[in-house]
Protein backbone atom coordinates (compact mmCIF):
# COMPACT_ATOMS: atom_id res chain seq x y z
CA UNK A 1 0.00 0.00 0.00
CA UNK A 2 3.08 2.28 0.74
CA UNK A 3 5.34 0.92 -1.88
CA UNK A 4 5.66 4.22 -4.02
CA UNK A 5 8.04 6.38 -4.00
CA UNK A 6 7.36 8.59 -6.38
CA UNK A 7 4.86 10.49 -8.45
CA UNK A 8 3.90 8.34 -11.46
CA UNK A 9 4.38 10.96 -14.74
CA UNK A 10 0.56 11.03 -14.61
CA UNK A 11 -0.13 11.82 -11.19
CA UNK A 12 -1.87 15.31 -10.36
CA UNK A 13 0.51 16.32 -7.66
CA UNK A 14 4.08 16.04 -10.21
CA UNK A 15 5.24 19.19 -10.61
CA UNK A 16 3.92 20.04 -14.57
CA UNK A 17 0.75 17.97 -14.31
CA UNK A 18 -1.66 20.15 -12.62
CA UNK A 19 -2.44 22.15 -15.38
CA UNK A 20 -3.48 18.93 -17.59
CA UNK A 21 -6.37 18.07 -15.18
CA UNK A 22 -6.82 21.33 -13.48
CA UNK A 23 -8.70 19.73 -10.80
CA UNK A 24 -11.49 21.94 -8.91
CA UNK A 25 -10.46 23.41 -5.29
CA UNK A 26 -13.16 21.57 -4.19
CA UNK A 27 -11.86 18.47 -5.30
CA UNK A 28 -8.59 19.22 -4.65
CA UNK A 29 -9.55 19.91 -1.00
CA UNK A 30 -11.66 16.74 -0.86
CA UNK A 31 -8.46 14.79 -1.97
CA UNK A 32 -6.13 16.57 0.44
CA UNK A 33 -8.66 15.88 3.66
CA UNK A 34 -9.81 12.85 2.50
CA UNK A 35 -8.55 9.62 5.13
CA UNK A 36 -6.38 8.07 1.89
CA UNK A 37 -6.50 8.65 -1.90
CA UNK A 38 -4.95 6.13 -4.02
CA UNK A 39 -2.84 6.09 -7.16
CA UNK A 40 -4.92 6.05 -10.03
CA UNK A 41 -2.76 3.89 -12.04
CA UNK A 42 -3.04 0.80 -9.19
CA UNK A 43 -6.74 1.10 -9.15
CA UNK A 44 -8.54 -1.35 -11.56
CA UNK A 45 -11.28 0.56 -12.92
CA UNK A 46 -12.99 -2.58 -13.92
CA UNK A 47 -16.68 -2.36 -12.60
CA UNK A 48 -18.48 -5.66 -10.08
CA UNK A 49 -22.14 -6.64 -11.09
CA UNK A 50 -23.41 -4.04 -8.13
CA UNK A 51 -21.53 -0.67 -9.99
CA UNK A 52 -18.88 -1.18 -7.15
CA UNK A 53 -15.58 -0.39 -8.21
CA UNK A 54 -12.79 -2.65 -7.47
CA UNK A 55 -9.55 -1.74 -5.84
CA UNK A 56 -7.13 -4.15 -7.74
CA UNK A 57 -4.43 -5.97 -6.05
CA UNK A 58 -2.44 -3.74 -5.04
CA UNK A 59 -3.49 -0.67 -4.71
CA UNK A 60 -1.07 2.09 -3.51
CA UNK A 61 -1.43 5.70 -2.35
CA UNK A 62 -0.31 8.53 -4.27
CA UNK A 63 3.12 9.24 -3.80
CA UNK A 64 2.90 12.41 -5.45
CA UNK A 65 -0.37 13.84 -2.33
CA UNK A 66 1.91 11.88 -0.02
CA UNK A 67 5.12 13.80 -0.71
CA UNK A 68 3.25 16.97 -0.26
CA UNK A 69 1.24 16.28 2.66
CA UNK A 70 4.47 15.19 4.66
CA UNK A 71 6.30 18.10 3.57
CA UNK A 72 2.94 20.08 4.80
CA UNK A 73 3.15 18.36 8.50
CA UNK A 74 -0.63 17.35 7.31
CA UNK A 75 -0.24 13.59 6.68
CA UNK A 76 -3.81 11.88 6.01
CA UNK A 77 -5.34 9.21 8.18
CA UNK A 78 -4.17 5.81 6.59
CA UNK A 79 -0.53 7.97 6.46
CA UNK A 80 -0.56 8.31 10.14
CA UNK A 81 -2.05 4.37 10.33
CA UNK A 82 1.22 2.97 8.36
CA UNK A 83 3.67 5.34 10.35
CA UNK A 84 2.29 4.33 14.06
CA UNK A 85 2.19 0.89 13.15
CA UNK A 86 5.83 0.46 11.48
CA UNK A 87 4.41 -0.08 7.70
CA UNK A 88 5.61 2.83 5.94
CA UNK A 89 8.57 4.84 5.83
CA UNK A 90 7.64 7.94 4.64
CA UNK A 91 10.47 9.89 5.52
CA UNK A 92 12.11 8.85 2.27
CA UNK A 93 9.11 10.18 -0.25
CA UNK A 94 10.07 12.00 -3.52
CA UNK A 95 13.97 11.92 -3.37
CA UNK A 96 13.90 13.88 -6.83
CA UNK A 97 11.43 16.41 -5.61
CA UNK A 98 9.55 15.79 -8.23
CA UNK A 99 5.67 16.31 -6.31
CA UNK A 100 4.86 20.08 -6.42
CA UNK A 101 6.92 21.66 -3.38
CA UNK A 102 3.90 22.71 -1.05
CA UNK A 103 -0.02 22.69 -1.50
CA UNK A 104 -0.49 25.56 -2.54
CA UNK A 105 1.92 25.36 -5.50
CA UNK A 106 0.02 22.04 -6.27
CA UNK A 107 -3.57 24.46 -6.06
CA UNK A 108 -2.30 27.09 -7.95
CA UNK A 109 -1.28 24.44 -11.09
CA UNK A 110 -4.31 23.63 -11.06
CA UNK A 111 -6.22 26.61 -11.08
CA UNK A 112 -3.94 27.36 -13.89
CA UNK A 113 -5.18 24.55 -16.18
CA UNK A 114 -8.78 25.36 -15.25
CA UNK A 115 -8.07 28.99 -15.94
CA UNK A 116 -6.73 28.76 -19.41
Amino acid sequence: MFDLKRPCVSCPFRKGQGERYALPLARLREIRDGVAFQCHGTVDYEFFDDDELRQGDRPQQCAGLMAILIRERRPNTIMQVAQRLGHAALDDLDPRREAYDTWADAVAAHRRGYAS
